[in-house]
């Protein structure tokens, strides 16, 4: 369940009902003064901000069916950061409005507003200046394009030149399928030295240095993939020097990395466990049955063949893990580890972005 539908009072469990009754994903708390009983209906116990307190991460958005000042107070104790707090958002009993109230675009509360208003009928509330102005946001853009945020405070300064209808320069190495103001223009590296910006925008996964006068951010998409084969017993540090090595004599972010694939023998190795871990990105295993039907496509070993009962890992379980792309690197051995580097998508060099306006 993604969702979390408060009240306290008679009119706001009516109203909680209704919502439920549309929301699949939704558990619906009520007072426990009510008699009442339902699929994903559960009673509120004990004093509101403790429960509140309970409940604050257990779900991405939070719906209270109450006065809003009742609902700043009893969150206030648990907010702790936009990366991670919930969407929250207010509703009046009578479901006339629908307020954004936390983590509007991270945790996607004017979404969801949105919805909520449009089910209903009500009046969406939202106060976000991108928002109220028809701009865009750093961070809605990040989500949009499925990117991460390398600086939250660069993220803010650029969003606010956007939001003061400053020109901003986006230069992008993913395609941009997204509506974006007059005042953001996809530019290439040339322009953004060449011309005035008050502040740029850049979308790699790319290490980049800029020599560039104005504010800038760097989103980076989730467009790279490892394939790793290793000799058993390699451990997590053996598997990081050889995964870091790669990356900086490739020049590419480590946020970028979207996964490590290998074969299933290795899926409990250890070692690459608890690098993926480390990392913060799934380890995914490719049966070798799969990797047999296109082992014939990359270079083998007879070693390994013998050892696992196929000639090839690296290459073919990055291939076989992603939706198409090139190769950054094909099979590199570091110390007993393959290593081999995919990104998805096409050119990382072309300016592949469409301009769309709002």
């Amino acid at each position: 369940m993604h969702k979390a539908i408060i009240t306290l009072t008679k009119g706001g469990l009516q109203l909680g009902l209704k919502l439920h009754g549309e929301m699949a994903d939704s558990v619906l708390y009520v007072h426990r003064k009510f008699e009442i009983e339902g699929r994903g209906i559960q009673k509120i116990h004990g004093p509101m901000k403790e429960f509140v307190g309970e409940i604050f991460h257990q779900y991405q958005c939070l719906i209270f069916i109450m006065a809003a000042g009742i609902v700043v107070r009893t969150i206030a104790p648990h907010i702790q950061d936009k990366k991670w707090d919930p969407a929250v958002i207010v509703l009046d009993e009578k479901g006339k409005n629908v307020i954004s109230l936390l983590s509007g675009h991270m945790g996607r509360a004017n979404g969801y507003t949105l919805e909520i208003a449009q089910l209903l009928g009500a009046n969406p509330v939202i106060t976000t200046a991108s928002d109220v102005n028809e701009k865009i946001a750093v961070d809605t853009l990040a989500m949009a394009l499925d990117c991460s945020i390398e600086n939250f405070r660069d993220a803010t300064r650029v969003t606010a030149h956007i939001v003061n209808g400053e020109r901003v320069g986006m230069i992008s190495h993913i395609p941009v399928e997204v509506a974006l103001p007059e005042n953001m223009v996809l530019i290439d590296e040339e322009q953004a030295v060449q011309e005035k910006f008050a502040g740029l925008i850049y979308i790699t996964e790319k290490r980049i240095d800029p020599k560039i006068a104005w504010d800038y951010v760097v989103l980076r998409p989730k467009n790279i993939i490892l394939g790793i084969g290793c000799k058993r017993g390699k451990s997590k540090e053996e598997i990081m020097d050889a995964i870091l090595d790669t990356l900086h004599a490739l020049g590419v972010a480590e946020a970028s990395i979207k996964h490590i694939a290998t074969v299933d023998v290795k899926k409990d190795e250890p070692g690459l466990l608890e690098a993926a871990q480390a990392l913060g990105v799934p380890l995914v295993s490719v049966a070798r049955e799969a990797l047999k039907a296109v082992e014939d496509e990359f270079e083998g070993s007879d070693f390994v063949r013998k050892s696992i009962g196929v000639g090839s890992v690296c290459e073919p379980a990055a291939f076989l893990t992603s939706s198409g792309g090139i190769w950054l690197q094909r099979k590199t051995i570091h110390n007993g580890i393959t290593i081999a580097v995919l990104r998805e998508g096409g050119n990382p060099y072309g300016n592949h972005c469409g301009r769309h306006q709002l």
